[in-house]
């Protein structure tokens, strides 16, 4: 791919880009190019653009709903999607999806298996609730009963098996875990039961049926009969004088007449010693009562059917007829087993692919651990030696050390990773893809999108290396943007060629591409060259003058303090002149500027941050101009605020004396006007621009952060401020 154009329309917030890019390797160039593009600009778009047209779908303007325009050509022909890698800046690792699986192959197919096996595991996790519902096991318990009762370690098995259960009865009123509850089933197994099970429900249920039964089925039987007039009687209801009517008496009883009718009604069943203690035994926990309950409310043939199964011999088969009748009665299991055979042979076709991918997956991460250095983890495979030979799908493993601890981890059980090491296992997906690309010679775009954010130098280093090495690959091409000025820098002092070293901005005729100044050294690249033809440069020197007098004679020179003045609304500020800077530049680089001109410092640089203001385009860095405003919107609050704190304090000669001059205005002002509408514009100015200012040629990327179009809104705020008092009185020099 030598040569690729871009025009795009309404692509995800882009409303207009047109590029050529040049990707020839001519005269030994890294088919590369560097964008630097500020947040917010073009860089997610861009990269979502080429994502789109890589699963072969068209880009789209969301926001509203406008007609896209989508043309990108490599070498005067449509790119194709298989041409396209995109690595995005959100890390994208799959221990953050639903299904997590440890299998390693490439992304898009990782994407697929994972999302099949997402699906079956909702289906699965459906029926499982419907079998949680029936049997009333906890959900988490129910596969591991259902293979257990059936003899399998595959939940799928088992289904399988239970639906080839031939079921002859109705058991929809029998609910597996309280019919083999412990203890419950400590109960049916006891000798009691097992020699007067028949015996004590045939006189059980005459309590029910007797004439003059006080019992319910169902409602109210022997145990809440015990409950209830065991607890009035503890209560002191019936020492109170109270008594109870029972329905069909002809009168009240007190408690002795009402032991001795309840004696009488249980004479059947307590006559006999073992069913005495055997009725005991049911009425002992909830447990026990809720099989108690189940005697009362189903049929004679259900408690013959009962109490067949719950016989030891019996109760294996009886476990197996509940789940095959919970089973084959629910609509899930059918619409979850054909969903698993469908899907069955590409999961084994993926899986198939995976371990025919596993040696390239070695080579990743050996090159990944070799690059990317403290990691708190190394990385290998749990079946190295399988899948170097394609026998098996490669699974990850991490191996964890901690002096000589050490713990060995899968994919899905990495629950606590930095930012950083996460994006790093991100990139080792994208190993692999350039590995396996390159194994394959297949033609390849990759679209970069910050992948520096998050690393820390050491590792940033190994990235611009690997970079670096794929730029070597004939076939392969990049365009890495970022918003990392200093990633931005690395990029072009390695192997990105100047040239190719591009700064996006925002004009009326949409995204531009300008090709970047003073990468380097701004200060050397592009302001000392210009300083007297370029008065908008002349005025952003002033903070990185004022630095090196800092660095070189201190805080108490003469030349420092003067330009300390003109960064600040000082007493002396209107009288510099340009001329006055020209000879503190000229004692501190040795040059021979003129010092003649008598303007004022101060209005030239207001005179230059309006023509910024009413400018119509923005294009390039727009450092000086970034630097140039952020000076005049301080210097014009400072003028506000003193303006403001004269009239308060009714004297007219006032100054700042501090340090910080700005902060102790601020702190001043909304201390005597703590509702004033201008302290939200003055915080805004201590926020934005006030750190700003203080730059030098190694540090400035928090200033390219800043859009010149917010810098103009902010001085444009200022300006609003500034008309509400009277100019300062100062006498001043005309420009």
């Amino acid at each position: 791919m030598d040569n690729l154009k871009v025009r795009l329309e309404n692509c995800y917030g882009i409303s207009s880009f047109n590029e050529i890019f040049d990707l020839s390797n001519n005269r030994g160039k890294a088919k590369a190019y560097s964008i630097y593009a500020p947040n917010g600009l073009m860089k997610t778009s861009f990269s979502r653009t080429f994502d789109a047209l890589s699963k072969g779908d068209q880009p789209k303007e969301e926001r509203f709903n406008r007609q896209p325009t989508c043309v990108i050509e490599a070498d005067n022909v449509e790119i194709q999607k298989e041409q396209i890698y995109v690595l995005k800046s959100e890390i994208e690792i799959s221990s953050d999806n639903d299904a997590v699986t440890n299998i390693l192959i490439n992304q898009e197919s990782k994407s697929r298996y994972d999302s099949l096996i997402s699906n079956i595991n909702k289906l699965k996790s459906k029926l499982q609730t419907t079998l949680q519902k029936k049997s009333k096991f906890k959900k988490d318990d129910v596969e591991n009963k259902l293979i257990n009762d059936f003899q399998t370690n595959d939940f799928v098995r088992a289904i399988e098996l239970a639906k080839e259960v031939v079921v002859g009865d109705d058991l929809g009123s029998f609910i597996y875990n309280e019919i083999f509850d412990p203890k419950a089933i400590s109960i049916l197994e006891s000798p009691e039961f097992l020699s007067k099970s028949n015996e004590f429900n045939q006189r059980y249920q005459d309590l029910f049926n007797q004439t003059g039964t006080i019992y319910s089925r169902g409602i109210f039987n022997p145990t809440k009969a015990d409950t209830s007039f065991s607890t009035l009687n503890k209560q002191g209801y019936f020492a109170g004088g109270h008594k109870v009517h029972l329905q069909g008496d002809d009168s009240s009883i007190n408690y002795e007449e009402l032991q001795e009718k309840m004696r009488v009604v249980h004479e059947s069943i307590d006559s006999d010693a073992e069913l005495k203690k055997l009725r005991g035994n049911l009425a002992k926990n909830a447990q026990t009562q809720a099989l108690i309950s189940l005697l009362e409310n189903i049929s004679a043939t259900e408690v013959d059917l009962l109490l067949h199964n719950v016989k030891p011999e019996n109760q294996a088969e009886f476990k197996r007829s509940l789940w095959a009748f919970y089973i084959q009665n629910s609509p899930d299991t059918d619409v979850f087993i054909e969903a698993f055979s469908a899907n069955q042979a590409e999961l084994r076709q993926i899986e198939l692919a995976a371990a025919t991918e596993a040696p390239n997956w070695s080579t990743a991460i050996e090159l990944f651990n070799n690059r990317f250095i403290d990691m708190p983890f190394t990385l290998s495979l749990f079946n190295q030696v399988d899948a170097a030979l394609g026998k098996d799908k490669a699974k990850l493993k991490f191996t964890f050390k901690d002096g000589n601890d050490h713990i060995d981890c899968t994919r899905s059980e990495i629950k606590s990773l930095s930012q950083g090491e996460r994006r790093a296992l991100y990139l080792l997906n994208f190993i692999f893809e350039v590995e396996d690309r390159k194994s394959k010679s297949a033609e390849t775009l990759f679209i970069i999108d910050d992948v520096a954010d998050s690393f820390d130098y050491k590792n940033k280093h190994a990235i611009v290396q690997y970079l670096e090495d794929i730029s070597k690959v004939e076939h392969f091409s990049q365009l890495i943007l970022t918003h990392n000025f200093d990633f931005f820098r690395t990029l072009s002092n390695s192997f990105v060629r100047y040239e190719r070293c591009l700064m996006a901005s925002r004009t009326a005729d949409g995204i531009k591409l300008s090709k970047a100044e003073g990468i380097k050294n701004y200060f050397i690249g592009k302001w000392k060259e210009h300083i007297t033809s370029s008065d908008f440069i002349l005025c952003a020197t002033v903070p990185f003058t004022r630095n090196l007098l800092e660095y070189i004679k201190g805080e108490d020179d003469p030349d420092y303090l003067k330009l300390t003045s003109l960064l600040h609304w000082k007493e002396d500020t209107a009288q510099i002149t340009i001329g006055d800077y020209y000879e503190i530049y000229n004692r501190l680089f040795g040059t021979n500027y003129p010092t003649t001109n008598t303007n004022s410092f101060k209005e030239l640089l207001f005179v230059k941050a309006n023509e910024i203001k009413n400018r119509a385009n923005h294009e390039g860095l727009n450092l000086e101009d970034k630097v140039l405003l952020s000076i005049a919107i301080r210097m014009r609050s400072e003028i506000f605020l003193i303006e403001e704190m004269r009239k308060i304090k009714e004297n007219d000669t006032y100054w700042c004396q501090s340090m910080n001059q700005f902060g102790a205005l601020i702190k001043l002002y909304v201390k005597e006007l703590p509702d004033s509408n201008a302290i939200k514009t003055l915080e805004k100015v201590s926020i934005t621009v006030s750190s700003n200012i203080h730059l030098n040629s190694f540090m400035y990327e928090p200033i390219l952060d800043l859009t010149i179009e917010h810098l103009i809104t902010l001085y444009s705020e200022i300006l609003e401020l500034e008309s509400t008092v009277p100019a300062p009185q100062e006498s001043e020099p005309a420009l």
